[in-house]
């Protein structure tokens, strides 16, 4: 077998820089060594198998910010000696480019992009030969280096793998709370190979799986009496060279960030691979109405070009007139999905008006018990009591946490962390209290806001429906909304008090 000394790097090494610029996200990024190893397996797989039957493919991440690393490994085929001679160097297209890693650019821009220095230690099956490349940014700019030198052991022809160490992060490398927004994207880009079970994707030691909503099983909203129809419409529809596979379909329950059109290429989220969906006007109508935010589907296209960071397709023009011939397919007589979107309620008015009478009812016993206006007495001289608001919110805020919720958002470019504390103080009157604050980890200040509910209140003793864990999720999402309203109205320094509820309004929706 020929052996291989040096690989080629040849670009201008300043234009390494520029790399670092780029715009992207870190899922997007950190797909791109997914995607090698992901194609690697599937050329490999019929040897992988003749070899070992039971081998199961994974690819692993993990993001150690302590020691300043993220180390990407599979067990896939490996470099192969071939492949090797071109993979450093720059937009050195692959032989067959009709694959996921089809630009030739994936791995050595998001290493740049990552860190200031990189190694790939790579194994082929069939080679009795491991190869070993380190790249420093720096190094190479300053010496000017267009190569790279490749270190070589001798292994077992049977062994295959790849381990890439980047290291020295960069500013775009993620922080501890993005991890969660990683994996969610990471599992919405592979979740076609995720649900063959074709792949295992692990992110700091947990395993990804794929989004799954279910789809709405009801009558025609026409006849609500009559059989129950899966709203679900199968795509197979081509316009010239365009095609696209797939289904678009109703959720069966609203739920944020499941709605909208999530667009593939050749198995691979392109459009959509979080909260980025696509919502063509023609199809989805304006954001808001029922339509908007029932309707979810995922289509296979070919026919299209990607960019070369695969997060968008380059012929926006003729994709938006395909997506507008296929809206026909959706509204067809006997199967009128569309149709069905806008008009489709949970609950019917009848429903909600019988409701709507028992809560007059029982609302009327409330009032003669202790009229309003003593109510408003009451509560205007409790919050004339400065003293007793602060020791109640300083009980609350010091109670332990039974239980802890987290979840993370960001608002005009930084990360905050939502933590939802689930506490029993018998001794306050308080139901639920909001606050932020700074906490440190081992590498940086993290901002926090923290909505503290309370469950000894005697709120929830009142109501006879609060005795099993479910019970309790509609008024916790409430509280949660509250937070969050309060949080915005705080943060852009609000005039109106109406805002706070505009706020609540839209999150509760979500």
């Amino acid at each position: 077998m020929n052996q291989i000394e040096k690989v080629s790097i040849a670009l201008q090494p300043s234009v390494y820089n520029t790399f670092r610029a780029l715009n992207n996200t870190v899922a997007l990024t950190l797909s791109e060594y997914v995607d090698n190893s992901v194609q690697s397996y599937l050329d490999n797989k019929e040897r992988i198998l003749e070899r070992n039957p039971h081998h199961v493919f994974e690819v692993s991440i993990e993001v150690n910010q302590i020691n300043n690393q993220i180390i990407i490994k599979d067990n896939a085929g490996g470099i192969d000696h071939q492949n090797y001679l071109r993979a450093f160097e720059p937009a050195n297209i692959p032989l067959d480019n009709t694959k996921l890693n089809e630009f030739g650019m994936g791995m050595k821009t998001a290493s740049i992009w990552l860190a200031d220095k990189w190694s790939v230690r790579t194994k082929a099956i069939g080679e009795n030969v491991e190869r070993y490349t380190e790249f420093d940014l720096h190094k190479v700019i300053k010496e000017n280096k267009e190569d790279l030198i490749v270190f070589e052991t001798n292994k077992n022809s049977n062994l295959h793998y790849t381990e890439i160490i980047l290291s020295n992060l960069s500013h775009n490398a993620p922080s501890p709370y993005q991890m969660d927004k990683v994996r969610r994207h990471l599992s919405s880009i592979y979740r076609v190979f995720l649900r063959n079970n074709e792949i295992n994707i692990i992110v700091n030691g947990e395993k990804l799986v794929a989004p799954s909503f279910e789809v709405l099983e009801a009558p025609f909203y026409i006849n609500p009496n009559g059989q129950d129809i899966l709203w679900k419409k199968e795509i197979n529809f081509s316009l010239g060279k365009y095609k696209a596979n797939g289904f678009i379909a109703i959720l069966k329950t609203i739920q944020n960030n499941a709605n909208g059109l999530v667009l593939l290429r050749r198995g691979r989220v392109i459009v959509g691979g979080d909260e980025d969906r696509f919502f063509p006007n023609s199809i989805f109508g304006s954001p808001g109405n029922f339509r908007y935010k029932r309707l979810f589907g995922e289509l296979e296209l070919s026919g299209f070009d990607v960019t070369f960071n695969k997060n968008g397709f380059t012929d926006e023009e003729n994709l938006n007139v395909f997506i507008d011939a296929l809206r026909d397919e959706l509204k067809s007589p006997e199967f009128n999905l569309l149709s069905q979107a806008d008009n489709y309620r949970v609950k019917t008015k009848e429903e909600n008006s019988k409701i709507a009478a028992k809560i007059v009812k029982s609302q009327k016993k409330e009032v003669e018990k202790e009229p309003l206006t003593d109510k408003i007495k009451k509560v205007e001289n409790a919050s004339k009591d400065k003293e007793s608001i602060a020791i109640e919110e300083e009980k609350i805020s010091k109670a332990l946490a039974l239980e802890t919720l987290e979840d993370y958002f960001e608002i005009d470019g930084i990360t905050y962390r939502f933590q939802v504390d689930l506490i029993n103080e018998d001794e306050s009157d308080a139901l639920y209290a909001v606050k932020q604050e700074i906490q440190k980890n081992e590498v940086i200040e993290v901002p926090v806001l923290i909505c503290k509910i309370n469950l000894a209140h005697p709120f929830f003793s009142r109501f006879e429906q609060f005795k099993k864990a479910n019970d309790y999720q509609p008024i916790i999402e409430i509280f949660k909304s509250f937070a969050i309203a309060e949080f915005i109205a705080t943060k852009k320094s609000m005039l109106y008090p109406s805002e706070f509820r505009t706020n609540f309004n839209n999150y509760i929706v979500q």
